[in-house]
């Protein structure tokens, strides 16, 4: 659980620094400081912390930016599915998709309702019916003893 509350912590810091003053180095930094200090030896799926912090890593802003850039680390950090951070969604996360016992029935499954999903008969949209053209034609007379106008 610690994980995730350095994880929120930081999170709700980037959103009220949306409204009110910016966010400092010092935080940032002290963030990170914590984010790489994080005790990874004695945690179930410790490889999926590790490769969580590689990758907010990646995102480190340098300290010689005056302004820098935020936007990438807010949706990093952001909350989904995909990457949680509480430790019962990263053990549901493992089960489905790390666990080679358990993902390899539940991808299958996933897949089989994505398929389902693509192969439905579409909806047919409505279309606008366009007028039935009627059998007989309406005859525009066109005058033959004008002559051709001349363009200037």
């Amino acid at each position: 659980m610690r994980f995730h509350t350095i994880i929120s912590e930081f999170r709700d810091k980037l959103e009220s620094s949306r409204d009110q003053e910016k966010i400092t180095h010092v935080e940032i930094a002290a963030f990170y400081n914590k984010l790489n200090n994080f005790d990874l030896k004695f945690v179930l799926f410790s490889k999926y912390y590790r490769k969580y912090i590689d990758n907010l890593n990646r995102l480190k802003p340098q300290p010689e930016d005056k302004n820098p850039d935020l936007t990438l680390l807010r949706v990093a950090l952001a909350e989904n599915e995909w990457k949680p951070t509480t430790p019962f969604a990263i053990f549901i996360h493992h089960l489905k998709y790390d666990n080679k016992v358990t993902s390899k029935p539940f991808i299958a499954y996933q897949k089989r309702q994505n398929r389902n999903k693509l192969n439905a008969p579409a909806t047919k949209v409505k279309e606008v019916e366009k007028p039935k053209k009627s059998e007989k034609w309406t005859r525009v007379p066109i005058p033959r003893h004008h002559p051709p106008r001349k363009l200037q």
